[in-house]
């Protein structure tokens, strides 16, 4: 599967680089916005709280 998606990934890149940079800022987001929410939820549990 991974070896896949990196297959799409350079056909993507070498055949329309707009469409690339879009999935690469989707994907950025959308990574960093579950290690957010991870690391918020493992820092609850723990008890740990940000002010508001």
């Amino acid at each position: 599967m991974v070896e896949a998606l990196n297959e799409y990934i350079i056909a993507l890149y070498n055949l329309h680089k707009a469409q690339y940079a879009l999935v690469v800022v989707t994907l950025m987001a959308v990574v960093g916005t579950s290690v957010g929410l991870t690391t918020e939820v493992i820092l609850r549990l723990l008890g740990i709280r940000g002010e508001k």
